[in-house]
């Protein structure tokens, strides 16, 4: 929820609108009579944020806890940020912090679901935004 002010000023920029929605921009579903693919293509987006999770906070931070500790968040965070790198300015910047954030998150409770819904919401927030600025 604190996410949505953020999420509504980046869907008026043309750096967040050059990127999304991925729906528009990546499989070229712009009309209403495509709403069953456009779906699709969203719940195969989704299935993205589960497999970049359970990499990064699953693999990176839960599994190497009792080699590193804590300590396995930063450079996770860092690693999660690289991928960012080429999305617009602002999202990749706050990807490094979103990361340190989720990374704790997992730290703490030893699971990826947290971040898994978080992650999901932000995203399908970002998406919807970009295709309401998008439309209209």
């Amino acid at each position: 929820a604190c996410m949505v002010p953020f999420v509504i000023i980046a869907a008026a920029s043309a750096d967040f609108l050059a990127a999304y929605p991925k729906a528009v921009k990546a499989a070229g579903l712009n009309s209403s009579d495509e709403i069953s693919k456009f779906i699709l293509f969203e719940l195969a987006y989704g299935f993205d944020f589960l497999s970049i999770e359970f990499f990064f906070r699953g693999f990176l931070i839960i599994a190497f806890i009792k080699y590193a500790g804590m300590r396995a968040v930063i450079p996770a965070a860092c690693f999660y940020c690289c991928i960012h790198l080429g999305k617009p300015m602002a999202e990749a910047i706050s990807s490094f912090f979103g990361g340190l954030l989720l990374g704790i998150l997992s730290y703490q409770t030893l699971s990826i679901w947290g971040g898994v819904l978080v992650h999901l919401g932000i995203a399908w927030l970002m998406e919807m935004a970009a295709y309401i600025s998008y439309h209209f």
